[in-house]
């Protein structure tokens, strides 16, 4: 099996937030060009589709400045010796988070 290099538990959140806020857009859309619920999606590609669709026709400029604030650690973030999170965990919270429960 080949190494997966997953991307800070931050930019998986962030994109999630952004995807549940505007859901019913985030949803149709895909539905409209895929005909794929989301939630079906392994969460990697779903984050993957997540940025896609936020960045989809920035300009360069935009996209990089969108890029770096997603990228940026939380401020006050203990980075050293902390657990990361399984995929099954994230994709329990954003089923919580869609629900509207905690």
């Amino acid at each position: 099996m080949r190494g997966v290099v997953r991307p800070p538990y931050w930019i998986g959140q962030r994109l999630l937030t952004l995807a549940v806020k505007r859901w019913p857009e985030f949803h149709g859309i895909l539905l409209m060009r895929t005909g794929r619920e989301p939630l079906d999606l392994p969460l990697p590609s779903l984050l993957d589709v997540i940025y896609a669709w936020w960045v989809e026709g920035g300009d360069e400029n935009e996209v990089a400045k969108f890029r770096q604030r997603l990228e940026a650690p939380p401020v006050g973030a203990e980075l050293e010796g902390r657990e990361e999170w399984s995929d099954e965990e994230t994709a329990q919270s954003f089923a919580r988070a869609l629900s509207g429960s905690s």
